[in-house]
């Protein structure tokens, strides 16, 4: 019996060592490991999310009118005689009509959406918006020295009519520019270079207070 007791001992002491064997080789094996999936990123967008900017018109910024600006033959033929004494006032004249009829309607182009010159009041069917400007002042500094600088002011008043003739806008607008007064001989060309100058600023000045008139936007379609 001691026989056979030794013979199973031995037997499931072998079989333990063989299963503890077995179980030490299956943990030491490296584990399967899968690569990691790429996850998108909660901002990302593929190309086909996104989507198309929506077709945007800029604004022109013009007034909505069809106007008609007012150059009489009276008015390009302006002429302001200097002021002072015979001794102080200058040579000439100064031919502010006829820079004003040149330089206005380049001026008031981009004011409104369609701007037409014409020599005297148009028909009411003609025009939304009647303009019609009046120099109502020159002004000069004089200076003693040929190579002074002297300042000429020009004021233009505007009358801005609707069709039916009723006044919607009075506004009086100035420019002025700076220049040598000029020798004998250089004189007249100053003086021609200081009334267009003035005269510009005066136009640009007009264009920014028709742009940004209240009573003039309150009639465009709309409001």
């Amino acid at each position: 019996m001691s026989t056979i007791r030794l013979f199973l001992l031995a037997s499931l002491l072998i079989l333990a060592a063989s299963v503890m064997a077995q179980e030490q080789t299956t943990s030491s094996a490296p584990a399967e490991t899968k690569p990691a999936e790429t996850q998108p990123t909660p901002d990302a967008k593929t190309a086909t999310d996104a989507k198309p900017a929506a077709d945007v018109k800029p604004a022109t910024g013009k007034l909505p009118f069809k106007a008609a600006l007012v150059l009489t033959p009276e008015f390009c033929e302006t002429k302001i005689q200097p002021k002072g004494s015979v001794m102080t006032k200058e040579w000439g004249s100064f031919d502010v009509g006829k820079v004003a009829c040149k330089e206005l309607e380049p001026a008031l182009k981009d004011v409104f959406s369609s701007l037409t010159r014409v020599a005297a009041p148009p028909a009411a069917e003609e025009a939304q918006l009647v303009l019609i400007p009046k120099i109502t002042d020159v002004n000069a500094t004089t200076a003693t020295m040929a190579f002074s600088n002297r300042e000429l002011v020009v004021m233009i008043e505007w009358t801005v009519k609707d069709s039916a003739g009723k006044t919607v806008w009075l506004e009086t607008v100035q420019g002025s520019a700076k220049h040598h007064m000029g020798n004998l001989f250089t004189h007249k060309k100053n003086q021609e270079l200081i009334v267009t100058d003035s005269v510009k600023a005066a136009a640009t000045e007009s264009a920014s207070k028709m742009s940004a008139s209240p009573e003039l936007h309150k009639l465009a379609p709309g409001n």
